[in-house]
């Protein structure tokens, strides 16, 4: 019966439309934006190559964070194979270093520092925005690389919403589905928003390329189903048109499995993991008051719960926990923080904003049943300032310095092997200075040049400090913060609203970075040499990248980006780094055959990619097409249908973890 219904909707979706108009011909600005929840450096230029529009995100069928911030130049996605985890690496630099936001809210896990994108679905947002180079000082400390932030939805009607359904097949079987409705309301002076997204895959589709191996059979990919539900609510009060109040909260419940390694390398072992649980809420209240004409203050307070249950079982069967690496581990680990911003026009010329941030992060770690549970805490707190000052009527100097101080209140550890006895760490303490510079160029109505240097930081998590890494790894307490410099060229064309051209060229010199040290010390009762996470990194990324947005016609568009990095390792050279390829190339053209028909062809390519330092295994280049048609059968009512990996390629992003084969979409979407 389900393939009966897509099939169905895959021929529904080829029909010629008979009335309304589309996303394709739509302004792809057209989700309404909950401003409050952006970040904005007063005076740089508005860059389309940092946004992705919601219209885009669904345009391309982009279900989750990582597939949408990959349409971005400089963005590159991976995989953490052996966590089933979505990775996104923004001009080299990791989600460590790039830390993940909603509507301003810092969304990253306390322990490792880390948050798997692919449970973030998009279906509820209205843009997701990826600053590069030059990221404000408004964002708050840990903004090495850069930063993401989820701008979610507002209502602007009285009523309005749209719901929308589909599925896709694989291997000639149903292997997902998903649903996602949004409804909104504004009366005014109060809104409400509220979304529900649901997206459940019963297994991933291996290419009729891949090669059975003694973990894999091919078909349909073992361990590889998900499940995930976002949940979201927003109450917003505006009693005038330059206040607001709003109060959401988002919960986000996943379950996963985790594929087994299929590649050679002998130090990838079998483990049979399921995360039973996946869960994180967010409740977080922004507000905005006006100070008189010339200045404001916004507000941010928000309380993050996140907690998973990771259980490792004997086999395959995935039934019993017997064996040594059998275990159950559970995370709660919770944030609570909060920001106050003032911004004030010193002078017709120049904008003053001052940010104060406060965030305090707790770890429980709970092992097996009987176990005492281990907490950790530290406190971070920092000052940031920015003035922009519009020197003359073609020159905007942007300046920012903060402060970043980072507390550890809390570091426990176990003394023996029964795991009952509890100890603690020695607590130390770090501070980072961070300062930047830009300077913006209109050189005429066409074109702008921005010139920056930053100098960031990233404080070191408490995995980075306190982890023994399953008795293979020292503790370092001691580490202190990653820093890098850097600095860059952006460039912007846009001399009609059918032309759009931005490049960018950057550098960044990192210092401290923490790395793995190997045989730091030996240890006699496991006859193993341990190693530590130690500040000895110096590295250098290079690159350059480019996007152009073309409309010759009023039937045919086109977009292509192109990105290229060189990275460095200045004290090992004979390291190198992984999973980002050197040369990334994507773009579309779309076909509009009239005003409510259209069809698209995407395609992608990467460069090959190392997966281990030594560089000995890769994930070998690869090149994508898909196929997107849509058609609106209604003024609310439109079809899509599309094809990814149209040539079933057989590809991976790392290194013994196979990627989808070719799949068929189906969906419908009503507006209203």
């Amino acid at each position: 019966m389900k393939k009966a219904v897509l099939m169905v909707l895959l021929l529904a979706a080829v029909r010629p439309a008979i009335a309304a108009e589309t996303i394709a011909s739509s302004d792809q600005s057209a989700t309404p934006v909950f401003t409050a929840g952006e970040i904005v450096v007063t005076g740089k230029s508005a860059n389309s190559s940092e946004t992705v529009p919601a219209a885009e995100m669904e345009m391309l069928d982009k279900q989750n964070l990582s597939e949408a911030a990959d349409l971005l130049p400089g963005v590159t996605i991976s995989n953490v194979g052996g966590r089933n985890e979505g990775m996104i690496y923004v001009r080299g630099f990791d989600m460590r270093q790039v830390p993940l936001y909603l509507d301003g809210v810092p969304l990253y896990v306390p322990y490792d520092g880390y948050v798997d994108p692919n449970r973030f679905l998009t279906m509820n947002l209205s843009e997701v925005s990826v600053s590069k180079g030059f990221t404000s000082v408004l964002y708050g400390p840990n903004t090495l690389g850069g930063a993401i932030n989820m701008v979610s939805r507002k209502p602007e009607k009285k009523l309005e919403g749209n719901v929308s359904a589909g599925g896709s097949m694989g291997n000639d079987e149903i292997d997902a589905g998903f649903e996602s409705v949004n409804i909104g309301s504004n009366q005014g002076k109060w809104y409400v928003q509220a979304g529900l997204s649901v997206l459940s895959r019963d297994f991933m589709p291996l290419s009729s390329s891949f090669e059975p191996v003694a973990n894999e059979d091919g078909g349909e990919r073992g361990n590889s189903d998900t499940r995930d539900r976002n949940a979201t609510i927003k109450i917003g009060y505006t009693p005038n048109s330059t206040d607001e109040y709003s109060i959401t909260l988002n919960s986000q419940h996943s379950v996963k499995g985790v594929p087994l390694y299929t590649g050679s390398n002998p130090n990838n072992k079998s483990r049979f993991w399921r995360f039973t649980n996946w869960d994180k809420t967010s409740l977080y209240y922004i507000g905005r008051t006006s100070l008189g004409e010339k200045s404001y203050l916004k507000t941010r307070a928000y309380f993050d719960n996140y907690y998973n249950t990771l259980e490792s079982y004997d086999d395959a069967t995935y039934t019993t926990q017997h064996s040594n690496k059998a275990f159950s581990s559970r995370y709660d680990d919770h944030t609570v923080g909060g920001s106050v911003e003032f911004g004030t026009s010193i002078a017709q010329s120049d904008i003053l904003k001052v940010a104060l941030h406060d965030k305090y992060d707790m770890h429980n770690e709970i092992g097996n049943t009987g176990e005492e549970p281990l907490k950790f805490a530290d406190n971070t707190f920092s000052i940031a300032v920015e003035n922009t000052w519009n020197a003359s009527k073609n020159l905007t100097l942007i300046a920012g310095v903060r402060q970043d101080f980072r507390s550890t209140i809390e570091a426990q550890e176990f003394t023996d092997n029964t795991h009952t006895a509890i100890h603690s760490f020695d607590l130390e303490d770090n501070r980072a200075a961070n300062a930047q510079l830009a300077m913006v160029g209109h050189l005429d109505a066409c074109n702008t040049l921005t010139s920056y240097v930053a100098r960031t930081t990233r404080f070191p998590t408490l995995k980075d400090r306190y982890s023994y890494r399953m008795g293979r790894a020292i503790a370092n307490p001691g580490l202190d913060p990653e820093q890098s410099l850097n600095y860059g060229l952006d460039y912007a064309f846009t001399p009609s609203g059918k032309f759009s051209l931005h490049a960018s060229v950057y550098r960044s010199k990192l210092d401290d970075t923490i790395q793995q040290v190997n045989n730091v010390a030996y240890d006699t009762a496991t006859s193993t040499w341990l190693w530590q996470m130690q500040n000895t990194g110096k590295s250098t990324f290079t690159g350059f990248e480019y996007s152009m947005d073309w409309q010759p016609e009023a039937w045919l568009k086109a977009h292509v980006a192109y990105s290229y990095i060189d990275r460095q390792n200045d004290s090992n050279p004979d390291l190198v780094f992984t999973d980002v390829p050197k040369h990334k190339l994507n773009g579309s053209v779309q076909f509009l055959l009239n005003k409510e028909t259209w069809v698209l062809v995407e395609s992608e390519y990467n460069t090959k990619r190392y997966s281990t330092s030594d560089g000995k295994y890769t994930a070998s280049p690869y090149g994508l097409l898909n196929l997107h048609i849509n058609a609106g059968l209604t003024d609310a009512l439109s079809l899509h249908a599309a094809v990814n990996n149209l040539f079933d390629r057989n590809y991976e992003v790392a290194e013994g973890y196979p990627e989808a084969g070719r799949e068929y979409i189906a969906s419908m979407n009503y507006a209203f």
